[in-house]
């Protein structure tokens, strides 16, 4: 192999490793960056449909998984409505049957949160849904409901860590074949 062959080689692994290197940099960005928007977006969603579930307090009676289910539209969320003992009493994902048949809510860690500091938060695999999911709980006011609580599956961030890999991966494919 000539010089001048293994000097391309060398100089085309090199600069692999740096387009590699900074589309790693990149995903890390991405994932932080949209991670943090979505959070704070939910968290704000979840205290505001706290304060109107909350409000209802005042006596105007309301069916809790009929509103679960009319937040969840207006929000784009899963909407959860938890009494102080733990049973889901609304779902915007749930009704019927399978609604009756949720686990107990009291030892989930962003409820266990809202409990002693009226905002919780949680990152986790959902079992019931396969996806991981980006929880927010928070306390609400009213007398038969003990926690409000929206949730997100975070597959909009691995979407665009797909497209950053995609590009990546097209860049290098080009840049070799050029």
């Amino acid at each position: 192999m000539t010089f001048r062959a293994r000097s391309f080689l060398a100089l085309a692994a090199a600069a692999s490793v740096a387009v590699l290197a900074a589309a790693g940099v990149l995903s890390w960005l991405v994932r932080r960056q949209t991670l943090d928007r979505i959070q704070q977006t939910l968290i704000a969603e979840t205290r505001l449909a706290a304060d109107l579930i909350g409000h209802h307090a005042a006596g105007v009676p309301i069916e809790p998984d009929n509103e679960a289910g009319a937040l969840g539209r207006d929000i784009g969320a899963r909407v959860t409505l938890i009494a102080p003992d733990g049973r889901v009493l609304g779902d915007s994902a749930e009704d019927g049957a399978a609604l009756a048949a949720m686990d107990n809510h009291a030892n989930r860690p962003e409820g266990v949160e809202a409990r002693a500091t009226g905002l919780g938060i949680a990152r986790r695999y959902s079992t019931t849904l396969g996806v991981d999911m980006l929880y927010v709980a928070a306390r609400t006011a009213h007398p038969s409901m003990a926690i409000v609580r929206l949730a997100l599956p975070l597959t909009e961030i691995d979407q665009q860590l797909r497209t950053i890999r995609t590009m990546t991966a097209a860049a290098l494919g080009a840049a070799f074949a050029g």
